[in-house]
């Protein structure tokens, strides 16, 4: 019994032994790989700064100015930190600023630590940094992307593009960055950008792949999903005299539509086109151009047919464009034209052209225009968009001129005996496009022989406004009014 206790305490300390062992060499292994990965702290700095210059440019084909304030970091992979850097683009005349590149981040290899001269360079990131977008640095973006660079990856984060005409001038729009990434990808031979931020208050997601095996091919798929948007491209690059140009198809994707383009644009200049497209099982058909310098878009829609509420539909691109204040951007300038050719469960107007204008964070629809073929045609002067309570309210004037006096009256069931000579009325209108209530606040009639006073139109507007039954939101509310207005006419 003593020699089998005795055994059994051998073999326990012989495990409590081997347990130690193991441990101990754990824990001599995690020193000496932690004191491995600190080598790099023993680096020359002053060297190490021109040695990581040239690497950048070599590997990457990044011209990078480094700063002396580096900083070591290894865990959990090692990597030097350097602050207050700039990125430089090369030309035939000069050095151009690209980025002020406030943190970058040069991930090594942990082979070869012990040696300087042999560091390897595994990816770099650039944080909270600004990059310059003008003639010269489109130019270079869309070479790398068509030239077959380093397998190895480049990632942006927290970061602005600001797009300028030249460094010389401010930025016409800024792009928030909050990541984005490029690599090249040697199983299929395609550089790829991947990139998530935000532009006019609103986020977007871009995908751009450049097929090397088809020198000058690319596409790239654009999301807004905000606004339900989603853009597609296939392009092909052409080189010629004096600028780079790409042409190729597009389609885009909104709220069940869809539009098919032809497009072509450079650094400064974006034409697009489509005949072959629908809305809404409606056919449509588009012609734009795109300045970028400065920024303003000039855009023709033409549409067989659409109901005339659709346009401020929460589900409508204008009404995207207005409830995320896109348009309140002061770079946000341009036209937006909607030609509708026959519109749909309207009784009043046949056809519509809609005139939207943004101007310096402003958004106008002077000259728009509503068709009646029976009695005449609505246009709109002095308007202006304004926030009311958090509710976007469109003021404006309009004028309607009567063509035909007797299908006027026919079609508003207006009584003969309240009828009077007119050729002309103009409104005042106040449309509220969250709630889609719409209130009349100035009524002038000019008739062809009479003048009516307008002193008692207005007090009758005043107290009519402040009924129950103010608003006008339907034919039959508008028929209503009316008759009601014409009442009060004949009581003079």
């Amino acid at each position: 019994m003593k020699k089998l206790k005795i055994k059994k305490i051998i073999s326990s300390l012989n495990e409590i032994s081997h347990f130690n062992r193991y441990l101990i060499l754990t824990i001599v292994f995690l020193f000496s790989y932690i004191f491995y990965l600190s080598i790099p702290s023993l680096y020359d700095y002053e060297s190490l700064q021109k040695q990581l210059e040239i690497k950048l440019l070599e590997e990457f084909k990044l011209k990078i100015t480094l700063s002396k304030n580096i900083k070591y970091i290894k865990l959990p992979s090692p990597y030097f930190e350097i602050f207050d850097s700039t990125l430089h683009l090369e030309t035939k005349d000069k050095v151009d600023e690209f980025g002020q590149i406030k943190k970058l981040k040069v991930y090594i290899s942990i082979l070869n630590l012990y040696k300087q001269e042999k560091l390897k360079i595994k990816k770099i990131l650039f944080q909270e940094s600004i990059f310059n977008l003008n003639n010269n640095s489109w130019k270079f973006l869309s070479d790398y992307l068509q030239n077959k660079p380093a397998k190895k990856k480049i990632f942006v984060k927290k970061s602005k593009i600001f797009l300028k005409q030249n460094n010389d001038y401010g930025a016409l729009a800024i792009f928030t960055i909050d990541n984005l990434d490029t690599f090249f990808n040697d199983k299929t031979n395609h550089n790829k950008l991947n990139i998530y931020g935000k532009v006019f208050n609103t986020s977007f997601d871009l995908k751009w792949t450049s097929d090397l095996n088809n020198l000058g091919k690319s596409k790239f798929l654009l999301k807004f999903k905000e606004i339900n948007l989603v853009v597609k491209s296939n392009l092909q690059k052409n080189i010629l005299k004096e600028k780079i140009q790409y042409t190729g198809d597009q389609t885009i994707n909104f709220i069940g539509s869809r539009i098919k383009t032809n497009v072509k644009f450079d650094n400064k200049l974006l034409i697009f086109s489509s005949q072959d497209s629908k809305i809404n099982d409606s056919k449509i058909s588009t012609y734009g151009k795109i300045n970028f310098h400065p920024f303003f878009f000039n855009i023709n829609f033409v549409v067989d047919k659409m109901n005339l509420s659709r346009i401020f539909d929460k589900k409508f691109l204008v009404n995207d464009l207005i409830s995320r204040d896109i348009y309140f951007h002061k770079n946000f300038n341009g036209n937006l034209t909607i030609n509708i050719n026959n519109l749909t469960k309207n009784k009043i107007f046949d056809r519509a052209k809609f005139i939207i204008n943004f101007n310096n964070g402003k958004m106008k629809f002077d000259n728009t225009e509503l068709i009646s073929e029976k009695f005449g045609f609505l246009t709109l002067f002095d308007s202006q968009l304004t926030k009311l309570n958090e509710d976007s309210l469109l003021r404006t004037k309009a004028v309607l001129d009567i063509t035909n006096e007797k299908k006027f009256y026919q079609r508003f069931q207006i009584p003969k005996n309240l009828r009077k000579p007119l050729n002309k009325i103009i409104f005042g209108i106040d449309k509220n496009l969250n709630t889609n209530d719409l209130k009349i606040y100035k009524f002038e009639i000019y008739p062809k022989t009479e003048n009516y006073p307008s002193e008692d139109i207005e007090f009758f507007l005043k107290n009519y406004n402040l009924s129950d039954y103010a608003k006008v939101n339907s034919f039959f509310d508008f028929k209503k009014f009316l008759n009601e207005i014409f009442k009060e006419i004949n009581k003079v």
